[in-house]
């Protein structure tokens, strides 16, 4: 039976160890206190290294979001100084991503329907 929450499996299964430790003679031999112990002992194991995992997984997302970050200014830091340098309607803003000002749409004026 396995339930939701591991600690509440670590709980019942240390409770269980404890009954059989009480109870002894009488199981069947692969049936024992020692026996659960082990499996206690070898989830907590686990545990353990899936924690440790997660927590290298979450470095490495926020390390990956800083770096994007730092790559996303760096391209709007470079837009910039190519736009101030050498204009808004340059070639040179065009190759790095920027659109010329001679090829942005004007906004178009609404018709009120007043003359």
């Amino acid at each position: 039976m396995l339930t939701n929450s591991i600690p509440k499996l670590l709980q019942e299964a240390n409770e269980v160890k404890q009954a059989l430790a009480a109870i002894g003679a009488g199981l069947p031999p692969e049936i024992s206190a020692a026996g659960m112990e082990a499996r206690v002992t070898e989830l907590e194991a686990v545990i353990g290294e899936l924690d440790a995992v997660n927590a290298d997984r979450t470095r490495l997302v926020n390390l990956k979001r800083d770096k994007a970050e730092a790559a996303s200014d760096y391209i709007v830091q470079s837009r910039a100084v190519v736009k101030g340098i050498f204009g808004a309607d340059s070639s040179e803003y065009d190759m790095v991503g920027g659109t010329r000002a001679s090829e942005r749409s004007r906004p178009k004026k609404k018709d009120d329907g007043t003359e």
